[in-house]
């Protein structure tokens, strides 16, 4: 009974160390395969998979099957894009500094003078947005209601649309550069105008997660499905007269302040985007 017991012992003992083998064995495998379709992918290519499906592993096999239905390579994406920025600065440009001109020379006098101001605007514009953001700002402790009220009682100077803040009754403090931050406040309060149709925009003060944050709503359609991945990727924007900077702008800035934004659609329609702050100690 007792020697039965051991040839069992030892043939269930021969049969796992047997398939802890093959394990490993496939285990190298499989990580062999995912090593080089990585470095294919890393170089802007899809390897061809003729001839290795029979030995990837079926997860290997999936992958790259669901990369060559949507593969684009690398350098014709770039050309792309680098296309797509190019067409939006050139319409920029028609829009924002050729046709104040023209409009102004036509007109002459007092339109002269209105459309050369309005194009230098739009010129002004562009280099704020391709000016470098610093990597290291100058981090300072402030009381984030204050600076929400400096940057809403500029944006009332120039905009007609209502915003209606809403904070709590503690004092929020957080490290910021103030200057550049209540740039990025700016361009997003000015975008909820924009698509909100000139509606009261909302925006709120609070702490969630130990972070500061601050919230802006507009009363528009919302971000569509892919405006929530692009919106704050350089010259991407839905609007006929926008360059597509703002969002892209707001995020630099606040990165490199520690922070970060968000962008969803909130119940009850409308977007909005949400500034993520470090608290002062």
């Amino acid at each position: 009974m007792l020697f039965f017991v051991g040839l069992v012992i030892g043939i269930v003992l021969g049969g796992v160390v047997a398939w802890t083998a093959g394990v490993r064995k496939g285990a190298r495998r499989l990580q062999a395969q995912v090593v080089d379709l990585t470095e294919a992918l890393r170089e802007g290519q899809l390897p061809d998979g003729e001839g290795q499906s029979l030995r990837e592993a079926p997860a290997v096999l999936e992958l790259r099957q669901q990369l060559a239905r949507n593969w684009v390579p690398r350098g014709l994406e770039r050309d792309a894009a680098i296309g797509q920025a190019l067409a939006r600065i050139a319409i920029y440009l028609r829009r924002r500094v050729e046709a104040p001109l023209l409009a102004g020379l036509e007109g002459g006098g007092r339109d002269l003078k209105g459309g050369a101001e309005e194009a230098l605007d739009a010129v002004e514009d562009l280099e704020f947005f391709l000016e470098e953001v610093p990597t290291t700002p100058n981090l300072v402790s402030r009381n984030l209601l204050e600076v929400v009220r400096e940057v809403t009682k500029e944006f009332a100077a120039q905009s007609p649309v209502l915003v209606k803040v809403n904070a709590p009754e503690e004092t929020i403090r957080v490290r910021v550069e103030a200057e550049s931050l209540k740039d990025a406040i700016f361009l997003v309060l000015h975008n909820a105008s924009d698509f909100g149709g000139g509606k009261p925009v909302k925006l709120t003060l609070g702490k969630a997660g130990g972070r500061a944050r601050l919230w802006i709503r507009d009363q528009g359609p919302g971000f569509t499905a892919e405006a929530l991945l692009e919106a704050m990727n350089p010259l991407y924007t839905t609007s006929a007269e926008g360059l597509g900077m703002g969002l892209h702008h707001a995020r630099r800035v606040v990165e490199a302040q520690g922070g970060e934004i968000l962008l969803r659609n909130p119940g009850g329609g409308g977007a909005e985007v949400e500034f993520v702050l470090s608290e002062a100690e």
